[in-house]
C-alpha cells in the first residue's frame, strides 16, 4: 500500500510517470523501505493510467464488499 501510495503523491506533485527512483525518495522522506518488486509492480500496472479514474474505478469494487457494523460498547 505504501508503493501505491508514494505513486499517487508523486502524480498529484506533477509527475506524470513516476519512476522507482522517485518512489523511493519519497518513500526514504518518511523512513520506510521500499521492496523493488513492489515499486515495479506498481508501475507497471499504473503507468499511463488517470489516476482518479483509476480511484474511481476501485471505489465502485469497494461497494460491494458491504460493511460491518461497529461493535458494541461494553459500559458500566
Amino acid at each position: 500500500m505504501k508503493h501505491v501510495a508514494a505513486y499517487m503523491l508523486a502524480v498529484l506533485g506533477g509527475k506524470e510517470s513516476p519512476t522507482a527512483e522517485d518512489l523511493k525518495t519519497i518513500l526514504a522522506a518518511v523512513d520506510a523501505k521500499a521492496d523493488d518488486a513492489s515499486l515495479d509492480l506498481v508501475i507497471k500496472e499504473l503507468s499511463g493510467k488517470d489516476i482518479a479514474t483509476v480511484i474511481a474505478e476501485g471505489s465502485t469494487k469497494l461497494v460491494s464488499m458491504g460493511g460491518g457494523g461497529g461493535g458494541g460498547g461494553g459500559g458500566g
